[in-house]
């Protein structure tokens, strides 16, 4: 282990679809809460990746946060914007988020230093903490407007000062220095003196509705649990209060959050391209789930619940993106996407909160899927630098910088969503051992009877459709050790030691109760095919806002340009794309194969990554076979569609990755009738 626009159109089979929906999500997340308490039943080991995740995730961690020198680069500016106080020089006509920055970035720097296990990286992360605070004023305020008062319009204040809080508490939780949770104390004082029931509403705060400010909610539940005061959690619960008393009545998250009704349809008097600001809004509900383990309100889970169950049928994509550019606008219901890389980071927040509460399978197939999609295409391949926006043909967006020459939040955002991904991997429940994902690495795990064990997962499931695990105990010791059963792959073999197991399966997990010793090999064999995922051209029937997405966002996005002179020599070939070439609003499927969705790129595929497939293919055997990947690309290969016909395919996080059109790519396949 390494140390360190689409009309409203009324049709009458698509409104009896969406109220069954309706019905059975609410009916399932009812369901869930009354099988789930407060407490987490699932709590997470350790984890490292190795392989081509881990590479991955070791060449961003040293380019961006691992590196001295790198630091004492990246880092600084971050700290300097709280003694400059710059973001509100426009005042009292708009005010900017530089004060997101330091928030961001160390939270991803402390999720690294548990990840590498790294002291080095804990001694940065106190000088850190200790420059900020040296910018704190007497009566708590810490921040980068020079009117902290400055919370009502076009403002960022409070958004900002949410990963200020953030970032201390978390920075407590490492180093467990008392002085620096009680500057994070005095510090949510002064902000609670500005912003709540004696002051200004937070639903009047800031932009959307008061949800940017309102995603307080999570580390001020945070605080709470840090110190155990009261006034943290009545502030907690205020802010969920508010959402119902704003005067437009948005965004009203846990009431209509309760009614399990697509997010894009929550306020029919209020186009969703004006409030559902997407990654906002997912960080208030992972807050109402947190608030949830701390009252055993039942509403928050069920609310949150629901949410995420109409976020996978309406918002989700098959590369595991949420929202459109960074909106929760019924996103499923168009075939050409753009998503903000920020949305799928805290997107898998969200199911790994609701997988720790519930052990629900399907949380961690959302987790799998983001994770190897999503994630694992958002940075260049030097590691240094990562996307804006999010495709599925065509190229990519890069990040251009806001404010600070070496920040942007997707770029800070992402490091921490793939350290996230590891804390799933291994996990325990009621005493027995559950391995969700397969990935190659080591990590450890606390057993029944308090002893770690260490346990190694060797192979490459998607070259070998298979892995070994291997045990390392200290003495022998007897518990479940529970395997995932992954919906790409029915009916896996399991062999401990070579010998076949029969294990008890309940809910697409096998559990295998034995005495286990050092050194035992469990190996798992999964049965490995080529898959598809239909576009549901149905779902534009809900579709009422006003935006022309083709022609005013999807179309036109581009690499905007910032301060940053490299960057914007580097990326400022990437153009908006002529509106003639968006894939047709026709029936299409994206396929897969294990986890990973495929795409064509012409580095693999040839020149037409645009051609349409026979649809009468689908119902034949496909068959594949994996092939010798082009430089830069991971996985690449041949599906046989039937006809004779072969095409070339390559896993989608490696499509488009040069980040221009030398790496020209489609992930939907149009069908021909």
């Amino acid at each position: 282990m390494k140390i360190i626009q689409l009309k409203n159109k009324f049709n009458p089979i698509a409104v009896i679809f969406y109220l069954l929906l309706v019905l059975f999500s609410c009916q399932t997340a009812k369901n869930q809460v009354e099988n789930t308490s407060p407490n987490d039943i699932l709590i997470p080991g350790h984890w490292q990746f190795a392989g081509h995740l881990g590479e991955y995730i070791d060449r961003i961690s040293e380019q961006r946060i691992l590196d001295k020198k790198n630091w004492d680069v990246i880092y600084p500016e971050t700290e300097e914007a709280f003694r400059l106080r710059e973001d509100d020089n426009n005042y009292p006509k708009n005010g900017q988020w530089r004060g997101e920055f330091w928030g961001k970035y160390l939270l991803s720097a402390i999720a690294a230093a548990r990840y590498y296990h790294s002291d080095e990286l804990n001694v940065r992360i106190a000088d850190a903490v200790k420059g900020l605070l040296s910018t704190q004023e007497p009566n708590g305020y810490i921040g980068t407007y020079a009117h902290s008062d400055f919370v009502v319009g076009n403002t960022w204040n409070v958004w900002d000062q949410k990963y200020t809080l953030w970032g201390l508490v978390e920075a407590w939780e490492l180093l467990g220095d008392d002085h620096i949770l009680a500057a994070a104390k005095q510090f949510a004082d002064h902000l609670i003196t500005e912003v709540g029931p004696e002051a200004v509403d937070i639903v009047k705060t800031g932009n959307f509705y008061g949800m940017p400010s309102s995603s307080i909610l999570y580390p001020m539940v945070k605080l709470y649990n840090s110190t155990g005061e009261k006034k943290y959690l009545e502030y907690a619960e205020y802010i969920v209060k508010q959402w119902s008393e704003h005067p437009a009545e948005l965004p009203d998250i846990l009431n209509k959050g309760l009614n399990g009704k697509p997010v894009h349809t929550w306020f029919p008097k209020t186009d969703p391209f004006e409030w559902a600001k997407s990654y906002e809004f997912t960080s208030c509900v992972e807050g109402l789930v947190e608030l949830y383990k701390v009252t055993g309100n039942k509403q928050y889970f069920v609310a949150a619940t629901n949410i995420h169950s109409v976020l996978v049928e309406w918002e989700r994509t098959p590369v595991g993106s949420v929202s459109f550019n960074d909106k929760y606008v019924g996103s499923r219901g168009l075939i050409n996407t753009l998503s903000e890389i920020c949305d799928a980071v805290y997107w898998n927040r969200l199911s790994f909160k609701l997988f720790k509460q519930t052990g629900d399978e399907k949380y961690i197939d959302e987790i799998e899927r983001t994770l190897y999609n999503s994630l694992l295409c958002s940075f260049n391949t030097e590691g240094n630098w990562g996307l804006r926006r999010l495709r599925m043909s065509h190229t990519h967006i890069p990040a251009q910088n806001h404010f600070l020459q070496h920040h942007q939040c997707c770029t800070d955002n992402l490091p921490r969503g793939l350290f996230q991904a590891a804390e799933a991997v291994l996990t325990t429940k009621n005493g027995d051992v559950c391995l969700s994902l397969f990935s190659e690495g080591e990590g450890d795990i606390v057993l029944p009877s308090g002893r770690k064990s260490h346990v190694k997962i060797e192979g490459d499931v998607l070259n070998n459709a298979g892995i070994r695990t291997i045990l390392s105990l200290d003495q022998a010791e007897q518990f479940g050790f529970v395997i995932r059963i992954p919906k790409w792959s029915n009916q896996p073999i399991i062999k401990v030691n070579g010998i076949p197991q029969n294990g008890s399966i309940s809910d697409r997990w096998m559990t295998i109760n034995r005495t286990w010793k050092n050194g035992d090999v469990i190996e798992i064999s999964f049965n490995l095919s080529v898959r598809w995922e239909a576009f549901d051209t149905t779902k534009s029937t809900t579709l009422f806002h006003k935006i022309d997405f083709y022609d005013n966002e999807w179309a036109k996005m581009k690499f905007a340009g910032g301060s940053n002179k490299v960057n914007n020599q580097r990326y400022g070939h990437v153009k908006s794309i002529p509106v003639n070439e968006a894939l047709p609003h026709k029936p299409a499927v994206t396929f897969f194969y294990g986890p990973l969705a495929l795409a064509r790129d012409i580095r693999v595929t040839g020149a037409d990554v645009f051609s349409t497939i026979e649809d009468t293919s689908l119902s034949k055997n496909i068959s594949f076979r994996l092939i010798d990947s082009p430089l830069g690309i991971w996985k690449a290969f041949e599906i046989n569609l039937g006809n004779e016909k072969s095409v070339r395919f390559c896993d989608f996080s490696s499509a488009g990755n040069t980040w221009d059109k030398l790496s020209l790519f489609n992930t939907w396949c149009i069908l021909k009738k």
